[in-house]
């Protein structure tokens, strides 16, 4: 027979169980808001986070013309780290410079292009 010492022990060790419970699934509550809220945060600002991946939004559009300008601004900062070809300022050893100071043209950005004759 039982005692009233075993039915504190077990009162006691059910509500321990219980906390636990409560508190794992309290601290499941505020880690689900938590990671939805960072998702809503992220999404405002042009994230997208879901199952299969994530989206980032951009508002730029780039044309044709944007990434040939990309491409030749990569192909002279190659050109000029070569040691194959003239680096920018120097001259060539019949003391003619070199053709891209021949043609007048030199290579910036197509909204700013510098024509010298």
């Amino acid at each position: 027979m039982a005692n009233w010492f075993d039915y504190l022990a077990l009162a006691t060790t059910l509500f321990v169980i219980a906390a636990i419970v409560y508190g794992g699934i309290l601290a499941s509550k505020a880690i689900s808001n938590a990671v939805q809220s960072t998702k809503e945060n992220l999404k405002t600002r042009g994230v997208n986070l879901s199952k299969n991946g994530v989206a980032v939004k951009t508002n730029k559009r780039y044309d044709r013309e944007d990434y040939l300008d990309a491409t030749q601004r990569g192909f002279i900062k190659a050109m000029k780290a070569s040691s194959a070809g003239n680096q920018a300022g120097e001259e060539q050893r019949n003391g003619t410079p070199p053709a891209s100071e021949k043609s007048g043209y030199h290579l910036r950005s197509r909204k700013t292009q510098v024509v010298e004759k």
